[in-house]
């Protein structure tokens, strides 16, 4: 089996973080410097975008002095809408998502997702939930009948790296510190059984996003029990927060993750049903052991293909939703002009400069992307295009990334 694929499915929660609203208002000065249309495509600069959202970002920028208790809610999970658990976020966020199940999953940690986040109306600093997950380490043996998939995570930080991998695919990592304050609280609310102990970790991660360079810091504890045989690891739900490069406030990271809460009502209905559960799979193993988990293996590399992509194609709409309030504030302008922004700024995916290796995300309606030496880029579908030519700029051209 794919060890990445237990990851890849759990990173998904994070590409559902990805989600933003867009939205400079006061770009519309700006705006006439981001295009210009020419008769073989259309000048772009994508860094009249990003100085822009460094303005809208930091005037956005969050504080703990509102903070305001919001429901995470799950719609079916027990047959009526419960609370499954709350937490604070600051006045005047938005909050998008809920619990959503997978019944089909036979690894208990597994059946279910906090598929949460909460943004700044812009869009630019966000808050999210990692789900909740369990698997095998690999390095520890694998035990067949364990319906947990294995992988290659041993300790909190490579779990960390390992979710940064699969659903940041373009992210690096900046730093890393151990959270003993973390593995303290967990110890007072529950000693650890023998066998069994705790790593929390916390994982600074860079990227880009819509031409924005981001910082999110990643913070998950980790159980490790063991078990004959093996090691069995439980990540809790894990909490992220991202602002723009110099925005990233740890202290309010803090603040909002340890206001998290799980409802007591909703715990008890989950605990009877993971009693049940496990009751039900005991007695399907015994029917049909070697069918079974073969079964499982598939299910797993199946779901976890699955999830790879649409872990990319969310993060394209994002960047989308990124745009969508700029495309609005150019309503007023020629129509021209404005059918060209629609085109350049609200479907974008992602080209790699071979020179750089970075990646810029531009529209999705040019075959071509060229980027010049005066620091723009130009977009075409003249596959014979030649910049020094036909524009009188040096250039060389970028490839696709997607």
């Amino acid at each position: 089996m794919k060890t990445s694929k237990l990851i890849t499915l759990a990173a998904t929660a994070i590409g559902v973080a990805m989600s933003v609203c867009a939205a400079p208002a006061a770009f519309a000065q700006a705006a006439p410097n981001v295009i210009e249309p020419h008769a073989q495509g259309v000048f772009f600069d994508s860094r009249a975008v990003s100085r822009e959202m460094q303005k809208i970002a930091q005037a956005s920028r969050p504080s703990t002095a509102a903070l305001q208790r919001v429901e995470i809610v799950d719609p079916a999970g027990f047959g009526r809408p419960m609370t499954a658990m709350t937490i604070e976020i600051p006045v005047g966020w938005i909050a998008r998502g809920q619990v959503e199940w997978d019944r089909n999953v036979e690894c208990l940690g597994n059946n279910y997702a906090m598929r949460w986040s909460a943004s700044s109306p812009d869009g630019l600093h966000e808050v999210s939930l990692l789900p909740r997950l369990s698997w095998q380490v690999e390095s520890a043996g694998i035990v067949p009948m364990n319906p947990c998939p294995a992988a290659r995570v041993a300790s909190a930080r490579e779990y960390l790296e390992y979710m940064m991998r699969s659903a940041r695919p373009t992210a690096r990592t900046l730093s890393y510190r151990a959270r003993p304050d973390l593995v303290a609280q967990q110890q007072a609310a529950a000693q650890p059984a023998a066998g069994t102990h705790y790593e929390a970790g916390e994982l600074l991660i860079g990227y880009r996003l819509g031409g924005q360079d981001m910082r999110e810091t990643m913070i998950a504890l980790v159980t490790f029990s063991a078990m004959p045989g093996s090691t069995q690891a439980t990540a809790d739900t894990g909490f992220t927060m991202r602002a723009p490069d110099g925005m990233l406030d740890f202290a309010i990271a803090d603040r909002i993750r340890a206001s998290t809460r799980i409802d007591r009502g909703w715990a008890e209905q989950m605990l009877a049903w993971s009693r049940q559960r496990v009751e039900t799979l005991n007695q399907q193993q015994v029917a049909s052991i070697s069918a079974w988990h073969a079964r499982r293996m598939n299910e797993i590399t199946t779901a976890g293909i699955l999830e790879r992509g649409r872990i990319r194609q969310e993060t394209i709409a994002d960047i989308g939703r990124i745009n969508n309030q700029i495309v609005a504030s150019r309503a007023g302008t020629d129509a021209r002009m404005h059918e060209k922004f629609i085109d350049t700024m609200q479907e974008v995916q992602p080209w790699r400069d071979p020179a750089s290796g970075q990646e810029i995300d531009l529209s999705i309606h040019y075959k071509h992307a060229w980027q010049l030496d005066d620091g723009r880029q130009f977009l075409t579908n003249d596959a014979n295009l030649n910049p020094a030519r036909d524009l009188g700029i040096g250039a060389h051209e970028l490839q696709p990334a997607g």
